[in-house]
């Protein structure tokens, strides 16, 4: 505006305060001292947007980097959560916590420093109003701080209940996505999978209206705040008029005022706009503490020796709730020892299995290993030590090469040598070798190529002990013979570990334990 009055009218320049800024620049004559005027506002508003592109972006980066920080360590927090607290959960629900909760931890920290943005303008130009006219801002600061607070009480209260139907909408959307793909097979052949639509459009329908809802409480605020900021202003030019029949003194006040209320109010609408996401969001705040609060496993990687036997001692456990599952067992495992544990389903076999690998810890009782007891401060070498192979072999979509290494570093001499010893080489020659694609969950393997995946998995890491768990079972019954066959051979050298229903599976065991509800029977 000034830039404009000069240019049009260069006159200004000789009183007032144009007059005190040209003789302190000294710039002659008047042309030159509009042309450089004009040069300074181009700058201006060019370091202007480079400024606000540099700050969108840092404030981004930032809340992207929140969104990373939280996601890798929630992830990593439910790792190391104990294996007794996994099994209770839902899958579906830790997924959701890991990517929906972590992105909106970075759109809550967005809001914050937007919010912060927004105060350092409003307080900028409330300090400006204060120094123009003290009691006409005190009065317009009452009337706008009754609104803004009746606001803010609407929308955090509603805001918060909306916030917990999208993380409850969320996490059906991934539970019945998981039902739905990780039952692909039967969905296909049972044919509800409209069923299944229903239900999933049912829990995106909730997540979509709180959003709606939410979106909604933050637009209301701008459009009252606004109409009656302003309409105040008019008020008081027609009250003035109405009573002094002359406006003119304070026409160049109310001007001012309107011109700090273009700039403040749309400040404060998305002050409130920031307080409505954050509110929105704060169930997520909730969710992320609960998770990353969780009880995690102390795991230490003490050196444990594996050179004469493993000992039960008496050990029992129970899950958090029910009857203990295994119940005051005792036994010895030899280094190299061929051993089956059978006993029928739900008898206490796979348990037991799980607390010999270190993957649940007994309730009562020790294990020892060569006489020095499996604790929190030696489990993790001890799990190294350990090559096991489940019933089910879940195997995620890519190469062979990636589903034996998972997580171990890749040498592909090695990947060739146990597929060898795994007896699934010659198959995979014919293909792509080691990079030959598996589908998710094997779906391009049969059953028995599936366990000998397996098996090269398990022999990867070149373990000491060789754990079994039912990992034949639901082959037919020449199959089972080869897998075995090729795990008597793989494991001349370890210990074998087998656990089985079927006395068939472990007739080339030296000794066999008989588990039935927990107990060890003769």
């Amino acid at each position: 505006m000034p830039f404009i009055s000069i240019a049009s009218n260069p006159g200004l320049l000789d009183s007032g305060i144009y007059r005190k800024v040209y003789d302190i620049l000294s710039i002659t004559p008047k042309e030159s001292f509009i042309i450089y005027f004009g040069l300074a506002i181009i700058a201006f508003y060019l370091f202007r947007a480079l400024y606000s592109v540099i700050h969108t972006y840092l404030i981004n980066r930032y809340s992207m980097a929140i969104n990373k920080h939280f996601s890798c360590r929630l992830f990593e927090r439910i790792l190391s959560i104990p294996y007794i607290v996994y099994v209770q959960k839902n899958s579906g629900e830790f997924i959701s916590v890991i990517n929906n909760e972590a992105r909106q931890m970075s759109y809550l920290s967005l809001n914050i420093m937007q919010l912060v943005t927004e105060l350092f303008t409003i307080i900028l130009v409330y300090a400006l109003m204060l120094v123009v006219n003290p009691k006409m801002t005190l009065v317009l600061t009452v009337i706008l701080a009754v609104l803004v607070i009746f606001f803010l009480e609407l929308l955090i209260i509603k805001n918060k209940s909306l916030g917990v139907k999208r993380v409850v909408s969320d996490r059906k959307t991934y539970h019945v996505l998981m039902e739905a793909f990780g039952n692909f097979k039967f969905v296909r052949l049972k044919g509800n999978k409209n069923e299944l639509l229903a239900s999933y459009s049912t829990a995106i329908d909730e997540s979509l209206k709180s959003q709606v809802i939410s979106n909604i409480l933050g637009v209301v605020p701008k459009s009252i705040l606004e109409s009656l900021g302003f309409s105040l202003l008019i008020a008081a030019v027609i009250f003035i008029l109405a009573k002094y029949k002359d406006a003119s003194m304070v026409i160049p006040v109310i001007s001012m005022y309107a011109l700090a209320l273009y700039r403040i109010l749309p400040s404060i609408h998305r002050l409130l706009v920031n307080i409505n996401n954050i509110a929105y969001v704060q169930h997520t705040l909730d969710k992320v503490n609960e998770t990353i609060r969780q009880p995690v496993d102390s795991e230490g990687n003490g050196a444990v020796s594996f050179n004469e036997s493993i000992t039960l001692s008496n050990v029992s456990f129970k899950y958090v709730t029910g009857n203990p599952v295994i119940n005051g067992i005792s036994f010895k495992i030899n280094k190299g020892e061929k051993i089956a544990i059978t006993g029928e389903s739900g008898g206490g076999k796979s348990t037991l299995a799980d607390l010999i690998i270190g993957i649940y810890r007994p309730s009562s009782g020790k294990i020892s290993i060569d006489g020095e007891e499996l604790s929190e401060l030696n489990i993790r070498s001890w799990r190294k030590k350990i090559g096991y192979i489940p019933q089910n072999i879940y195997l995620f979509d890519g190469t062979v090469a990636e589903n034996v290494t998972i997580g171990s570093s890749p040498n592909d001499a090695k990947i060739k040598q146990v597929l060898q010893k795994a007896n699934i080489w010659d198959y995979l020659e014919s293909k792509d070798g080691i990079y030959t694609k598996v589908g998710e969950g094997g779906i391009q393997l049969s059953g028995g190529q599936q366990q000998r995946i397996g098996i090269a998995r398990a022999l990867y890491d070149d373990p000491e002990i060789l754990v079994l768990d039912e990992a034949t079972s639901a082959l037919d019954t020449e199959t089972e013979e080869k897998i075995m066959d090729e795990i008597y051979d793989a494991s001349m050298s370890k210990t074998l570990i087998i656990i089985a229903h079927r006395l068939s599976t472990v007739e080339r065991c030296e000794r066999k334990i008989h588990i039935e509800d927990g107990k060890i029977v003769n």
